[in-house]
């Protein structure tokens, strides 16, 4: 029989990151239905599963000798990468705060796992641009305070940590209806699963998660229709952290309440990676909190994960040589059969591509690709390259795309198109990206329909003329559009030129001029 644990080492924090993952994938979707904050986009079991997939992946290559401070510091910036959405960035920042505070330690007793809470509840509250009460930032400072309480009495680590949890659980209880509706912030509840799979490390009594997946899965329909803050209910027991209810008693799905205060908070979700120091994330930061809402800039060392909600996905963007896994997809959107990512060269389609219904990717790797994929929250996805270094990228992301890894949130197959141009791939994206498609055969059509009835070309603008001797060899009669996606490197009238061009050409078509921002070509034209 194992002892309950009286400090975490390296072994135990590997157990414990492993158990939350499976804790979490077993009730992900009971979550993903209490998503309420900052939008009901029915993501955040989805997303908390892919962080902490991401501390796993990282921590999966050390072996059994790693000791404490490398293992929390590896989990971290894994935590860090994966990171998806507004509560799966807080948990990262947790996890940024707890490998700080156990850095150099071999063992973690009861005083330094609680100022470790202490500490992940302050970061966590810092990396957010406007905090919010009733939500896991409430959660989270819940626990802290009762991990404190317990270690200043002297409390073994079994106390410490049970403590927090059941004080988190009672923070979780009184955000019900904070938004609106019977039920409780879904990020919340993801930290008490993540507490409760540390009780159940220290003493342990974890499993598999199945059992423990059931009590949460009760746990989550007793608080749809728990009595009102303040009053507890008498069944409820006051041991664990999460307990269900009695066979046999109601296990009604909490409601779902209108959208919160900030409605209108961004209609695009934009995250990325920041590659710069914490004077000028903090900039970001705060650029950011004028452009959008959920903001959040996590990390530190010269790597950060950036998360917003905006209107304006251009304007949330960082320099190009600072930025990575740049992904933009819509904040609201509808289940598909199949997902698509689109990639881009221009930061200014990203939105464009996004409206379409696209996860859209700006200068892609692999990760980036598989990221965006699995945002898709589709099992079949088209990836449609914007030319051979992103095909390529596609492909290598096919290799690796979770289909035989079992932490991963939804397996996904993806099918990489032929690669085209940036104005082609969004011709595909429009087609396929918000349509009821049947299936992966009927998207690949579609897409190569629709590029098939686009003409494109990159235009260098080496000269005078050079836009008019374009369209004049891509237009021909009975075209209606005319697509212009301006360069970081051309004039300022240019898209000027080209509306001038048009008019003397085919005076009846339609003229859209898009400021790209891209490197390269100066000029790409489309014409339909």
């Amino acid at each position: 029989m194992v002892a309950t644990l009286a400090e975490l080492d390296a072994a135990a924090v590997r157990r414990w990151f492993e158990h939350a993952l499976r804790s979490l994938l077993l009730v992900r979707d009971e979550i993903d239905r209490l998503n309420v904050f900052p939008v009901p986009d029915s993501d955040t079991g989805t997303n908390l599963v892919l962080t902490l997939a991401g501390a796993a992946e990282a921590v999966r290559p050390l072996g059994p000798d790693a000791d404490l401070t490398a293992l929390t510091r590896a989990a971290a910036d894994g935590a860090l990468l994966g990171a998806r959405g507004n509560s799966g960035i807080i948990v990262g920042q947790c996890l940024q705060a707890l490998a700080a505070t156990f850095a150099g330690r071999a063992s973690a007793g009861p005083g330094p796992v609680a100022a470790g809470l202490d500490a992940a509840a302050a970061q966590a509250r810092e990396a957010v641009g406007r905090p919010v009460e009733g939500t896991i930032l409430t959660v989270a400072r819940a626990a802290a305070v009762a991990a404190a309480g317990a270690a200043d009495e002297g409390g073994d680590l079994e106390s410490v940590v049970r403590a927090a949890g059941l004080a988190a659980r009672d923070a979780l209880a009184e955000t019900r209806g904070a938004f609106g509706g019977a039920g409780v912030d879904a990020g919340g509840v993801g930290y008490v699963v993540l507490l409760t799979a540390l009780l159940d490390v220290v003493t342990a009594t974890g499993d598999a998660g199945t059992a423990r997946a059931e009590r949460v899965t009760t746990f989550l329909a007793r608080l749809g229709t728990r009595p009102a803050a303040g009053e507890r209910a008498p069944e409820e027991p006051a041991e664990e952290p999460v307990n269900g209810p009695a066979p046999g008693e109601p296990t009604e799905e909490p409601a779902l309440g209108p959208r919160p205060e900030d409605d209108g908070a961004g209609a695009f979700e934009v995250m990325y990676v920041l590659h710069a120091g914490a004077d000028r994330a903090a900039a970001v930061r705060e650029g950011l909190q004028r452009t959008g809402h959920s903001v959040a800039v996590v990390g530190g060392e010269h790597l950060w994960q950036v998360h917003v909600h905006t209107d304006d996905p251009a304007a949330a963007l960082a320099g190009p040589g600072e930025m990575a896994q740049v992904c933009v997809r819509l904040v609201r959107r509808d289940p598909v059969r199949v997902g698509v990512v689109a990639c881009t060269r221009a930061p200014g389609l990203l939105e464009h591509l996004a409206r379409a219904g696209a996860a859209a990717v700006l200068d892609p790797d692999a990760a980036t690709v598989v990221r965006a994929a699995t945002d898709t929250l589709a099992g079949e996805v088209l990836v449609l390259p914007c030319d051979e270094p992103a095909a390529q990228a596609a492909r290598t992301a096919a290799g690796h795309d979770g289909r035989s890894a079992p932490h991963r949130a939804r397996p996904v197959r993806l099918h990489v198109a032929p690669p085209a141009d940036d104005l082609l791939v969004l011709a595909a994206a429009t087609e396929v990206g918000g349509a009821l498609v049947n299936d992966l055969d009927d998207a690949r059509r579609r897409a190569d329909d629709a590029r098939a009835r686009m003409r494109s070309r990159a235009v260098p603008l080496t000269g005078d003329g050079a836009v008019r001797d374009a369209l004049e060899s891509l237009l021909v009669p009975g075209d209606e559009l005319v697509t212009a996606v301006v360069g970081a490197g051309a004039g300022a009238g240019t898209g000027s030129e080209v509306r001038a061009a048009v008019a003397a050409l085919a005076p009846a078509a339609e003229v859209v001029v898009v400021d790209g921002g891209q490197s390269s070509p100066a000029l790409l034209l489309g014409v339909e």
